[in-house]
Parts: C-alpha cells; structure tokens; sequence
C-alpha cells in the first residue's frame, strides 16, 4: 500500500490551477494536495460559504469558471473542481457535479429520522428543562425558525444562561454547504449552535468522517459529543453538559464539561479548549511581548534566536550568529509593517522606520526582503518617497539575501502570508 506521502507526489488532477480572486494567487493541484489540514478547510470553507452567497473566490485558472475543493472518496485527497454550468470546453473539465439535493437523496434515499436522532434530541431538551440557567418555557424541539432570510429547524432551541442557543445532532455524513448555510443562519439570528455528536469515537484525522472534521473546524477545533457518561453526570447534578474533544500535542483528548464551561465567541461557535497557534504565531507573539521601544530585552532575545536557528536544522547556525546578523533588527523592522506600528524603537511612523533600517550597512543585503514586505503588506507607497528610494537604491547595490539563505529561509517561515507567488492574469 502507498504511503500517504508517495500517493501525493504522483497524483495528477485533471483541473491544474484555480485563481484565489482575492489576492490573484494561483494554487496548483499539487499545492492543494500538499496543504495542511488547517489550509485545505480554509479554502473549503471559503469556496462553501461563496457558493452560498452566490459570490466567487475560487476560478478555474483556464476557464474563469468557479470551483471547489471536495476530496476524493477513495483517497481522501482533495481536488479541484468546477461547478456545476462550466464550460465544457474548458480543457481542465471536471463534469457537471450533482446538486446538494441530488446528493441528500442518494444518501437518504427517503429516510425518516433515526430512532437513535430522536432519542438524543428529546434527552437533550429533557436536560435543559431540568438545568436552571435554562429560560423557563423556551426549550423547544423540532419547530421551524422562520425569518425574513428563511427558516430553519433546529433539533432543539432554548435560552440558557440568557443566550440563545440551538442544538444540532449530527450521526450521518452531511454536506459543507448545509453545515455552513446552517451556520450562518444561526448567526445571522443572534442564535449560539452547537453540534452535537453521539458517543464519538477518536480516530485519525484521515480516517474522520468528512462532515465530523468540518464541524470540528467550526467549532474551533474542537467537536462535541454525547454519551452514557455525560447523560448519568448531567442527571446526577441536573447541570447540561457535553463531552468536548481536542487534539492535544499527543493525539485528541477530552473532559466533560458544563454548557457554561464553554467560550461563548459573539461571532463563531463555542469551543471548551482553544487551540494552539501555529508555532509562527506564537513565536511572534512571544517575540513581541519580550519587545519595547527599546528592544527586544535580554536574555529573552538570545533564548528566542535560538529557538528560530533550531527550526533550521542548521548545525552552523546558532541565536548567536542570528544575533551578529542583526536578524533581531530585522525581524522588529518586519513586524512593524505587519502590524501598521513601530516595534522595536521609538521611530514615529513607518517612513522613519524602513529609513532607519537602511541607514546600517549590515542590513542593506535585506533591501530586497524588505521592499517585498512594504508592498506585501499595503505600504507601497512609501516606495515613492525621495528618502525611502535613496536609502533603497544605496542599499540594493550590494549582494541580496534570497529566499535559499538563512535569513530567507526564517523569513518565509515567520511570515508565510507575505511571501505569495506572483499574481496571475486570468486567460480572456
């Protein structure tokens, strides 16, 4: 049997690039393979929520038709594919898919609701009538909500702890856009939702039924389950709970936990156990707590350097040698054009800080990073600047780090969102 690795390298698709149409980056089929899970349920999402609003954001690169990225049953590896009314001479054709209620049909096929469904949808409403943070008479189950936008029919609705909340039991697969189009509807309500399996089961996330995994990412990264255990607790101390699951740094884990235990974000569902930031994130949250105007403080500095050369892998390069670099200088140069501030000094704005940046001679061979970020990052206009093309134009006489070298290397790993491809024209 191939490894997941090996299988991605030699997968081809018919469809070989779409255009994100909000920044007019290209993402090739094999890019879409490559991503992470976090990234694949970005696009996903995004491409869902687009369908639903009658809006584009993903186009075939050949025909400009809309796309999406569902996975393929067999392999789990996702791919490109057109909407339903592309050209069907568009080279890259995927064919026609089936419509939403083509597919519900083929996966009912007429089916009533499931004792199992019924069951956990009245013990539901059973305690919630019984905890006292609950509205007294505003449980309610199976009844339509209907608004100028639609309607829609929760499993259960109530007011507890003074928000109003829906429940939604999820036991079958069931498509993105029915969960995003539930979502948003609930939102758009003022109306907090839960989804809620029964008795979950861990598995590996490639092994995870597709619609769990997107109501895991709705839920920020956390999914919700019910089972005997938290049946018996929630009877026991007549509080509603629910099992909330997580991936810990060792696999998932999980507690039972009060409705009130949750984060309850204005917009977004709730979650038990927020998520760790990617490690870029969180270095960079880390770096600029450990930053005044300055500097960034000793030894924190030294401590977090080192921690930057050991995502290298580099035997030669140490915190050390990052520090004799000046790479502290610009790494504060760059967050400050992230973050529309100085960081790092008490330069008053960004003209005052790139000027500055440039005056050291040791940091001219960052000119062109550095140009890179101040276009990347909406500032381009300080490049019409007499004083700011001065300082480029001596700086950039001498030998440029690139991508391959060190300081390349961290920068693309710090600030992967400033370094996209060349943007692309859409053929005619």
């Amino acid at each position: 049997m191939n490894a997941p690795g090996k299988l991605a390298e030699r997968y081809r698709r018919t469809l070989k690039r779409a255009v994100d149409l909000r920044s007019m980056q290209t993402i090739s089929s094999d890019e879409l393979v490559a991503a992470g899970p976090d990234r694949y349920h970005e696009i996903r999402r995004t491409a869902t929520r687009a369908r639903n609003e009658k809006t584009d954001v993903f186009v075939c690169e050949n025909c400009g038709y809309a796309v999406y990225a569902p996975r393929e049953p067999r392999t789990r590896l996702p791919y490109w594919r057109h909407r339903k009314g592309a050209p069907t001479d568009c080279p890259w054709w995927t064919g026609d898919p089936s419509s939403i209620d083509e597919v519900n049909a083929s996966q009912f096929q007429g089916a009533q609701e499931s004792p199992l469904h019924l069951k956990i949808k009245n013990t539901i409403a059973e305690l919630l009538n019984a905890d006292p943070l609950t509205e007294p008479g505003s449980v309610v189950t199976d009844e339509y909500l209907v608004t100028a936008e639609g309607r829609r029919r929760p499993d259960v609705r109530a007011v507890y702890a003074e928000k109003p909340i829906a429940v939604e039991v999820q036991l079958a697969t069931t498509q993105i856009p029915i969960i995003d189009a539930r979502e948003s509807f609930y939102e758009r309500e003022g109306r907090h939702l839960i989804w809620l399996t029964w008795n979950f089961v861990p598995v590996d996330r490639s092994r995870m039924l597709t619609a769990f995994e997107d109501i895991f990412y709705s839920h920020n990264k956390n999914l919700f389950s019910f089972d005997e255990e938290v049946l018996a607790v929630s009877k026991a101390d007549g509080s509603a709970r629910v099992r909330a699951f997580w991936e810990g740094e060792n696999g998932w884990e999980s507690k039972v936990v009060r409705l009130t235990d949750l984060t309850w974000p204005e917009t977004g569902l709730p979650f038990a156990v927020a998520p760790r930031p990617p490690w870029h994130e969180d270095f960079r949250a880390r770096w600029l707590d450990a930053t005044s105007e300055n500097g960034t403080r000793y030894p924190d500095r030294i401590h977090l350097l080192d921690e930057l050369a050991s995502k290298l892998n580099m035997e030669a390069v140490d915190g050390a040698a990052l520090s004799e670099a000046d790479f502290e200088s610009l790494l504060n140069c760059m967050l400050s054009f992230v973050l529309k501030r100085s960081v790092g000094s008490r330069q008053r704005n960004l003209a005052e800080v790139i000027n500055t940046f440039l005056a050291g001679s040791r940091r001219h061979g960052f000119a062109r990073l550095m140009r890179k970020v101040v276009v990347s990052t909406g500032s381009g206009e300080l490049l019409d600047r007499a004083s700011v093309q001065g300082k480029f134009a001596i700086a950039e006489q001498e030998p440029q780090d690139g991508p391959e070298t060190v300081t390349g290397r961290i920068a693309l790993m710090l600030f992967p969102e400033l370094f996209l491809k060349t943007p692309v024209t859409l053929k005619k």
